[in-house]
């Protein structure tokens, strides 16, 4: 996916013009926390998805679960800036356009905002073949802030 830099920028701007996001006081104990959480969440998933059939739309929360866990990690990387949002796609935009060494796709996480949002409010589940079209981009995602985390918490 390429990263449409255009609509990134406008929402980032939209974001701080609207004080969506805002400073946040930096608190260590709470990234550990959401680290940890976002981790425990994913064993949990892991560990019940062996047993789910390929027909089952129970695969609409697998796709939830590493979404919260994606969501907390990035929630987490922001508090080492400051930052906090009201919205996902502030913190999407602020992680993407401030972060870039992250190469964490903007598109992608649009798309599974968005695809979320469609399971949350309208009742959108997914089988197996959905999941598989995200879990790749998922756990790259999901990787990446781990180990960043990781060594910030290191310094």
């Amino acid at each position: 996916m390429k990263i449409d830099i255009d609509n990134l920028e406008l929402t980032y701007d939209r974001c701080i013009s609207s004080g969506n996001i805002k400073e946040k006081t930096p608190d260590i104990e709470l990234i550990k926390t959401l680290k940890n959480v976002g981790e425990k969440g994913l064993e949990f998933i892991n560990s019940k998805s062996r047993d789910i059939p390929r027909d089952s739309a129970d695969w609409t929360f697998v796709f939830r679960d590493y979404y919260e866990s994606l969501r907390g990690l990035i929630e987490a990387f922001l508090l080492f800036d400051g930052i906090g949002a009201d919205s996902h796609q502030c913190k999407n935009a602020y992680v993407c356009l401030k972060h870039p060494e992250l190469e964490l796709d903007w598109e992608f996480l649009e798309t599974i905002r968005l695809k979320r949002n469609a399971i949350n409010y309208r009742g959108q589940l997914l089988k197996h073949d959905d999941w598989k079209i995200f879990q790749l981009k998922f756990e790259l995602s999901i990787n990446i802030l781990k180990k960043k985390i990781e060594e910030k918490l290191m310094n």
